[in-house]
C-alpha cells in the first residue's frame, strides 16, 4: 500500500494503545414473567483498535456481518482491521498492518480536537 503507515507507528504518534479485541453483539430480551431484560453477548470477530484503554478486551459490534470502516471512531475506539473470530490473536502481527496516510491524518486530526 503506497503512502501507508504501520499501526504500531500510528499508536506511537497518537499516544494511544493498540489492542486486539473481541467484538460482541449484545442481544437484549424481555422476560415478561420476571419483568426483566436478559442480556446475552455473542462473540463476533476480532478487531484491531486504537484506544485510550490499556486493558480493553471487548467492543460492541452492531453490524458484525458488515466490513469495518477503517479509522472510524466507535465509542472512543478507532477500528483499524478485522479478523475472523477463529483467528488466533497470537498470529496477528501488528507490525504488518498498514493504514493509509489519509486515515492516519484523519485520526490524528480528530484526536487534536
Amino acid at each position: 500500500m503506497n503512502n501507508s503507515i504501520n499501526v504500531v507507528e500510528l499508536a506511537r504518534k497518537s499516544g494511544l494503545h493498540l489492542r486486539i479485541v473481541t467484538s460482541v453483539k449484545s442481544f437484549d430480551t424481555y422476560n415478561s414473567f420476571f419483568n426483566i431484560y436478559d442480556s446475552f453477548d455473542e462473540p463476533c470477530r476480532r478487531i484491531v483498535v486504537l484506544t485510550k484503554y490499556e486493558d480493553l478486551e471487548e467492543v460492541y459490534d452492531e453490524n458484525p456481518d458488515e466490513p469495518i470502516v477503517v479509522g472510524k471512531c466507535i465509542m472512543g475506539n478507532y477500528w483499524l482491521k478485522d479478523y475472523s473470530l477463529t483467528t488466533n490473536p497470537e498470529s496477528i502481527y501488528l507490525e504488518e498492518i498498514l493504514i493509509s496516510e489519509e486515515v492516519v491524518d484523519s485520526i490524528l486530526k480528530e484526536l487534536k480536537n
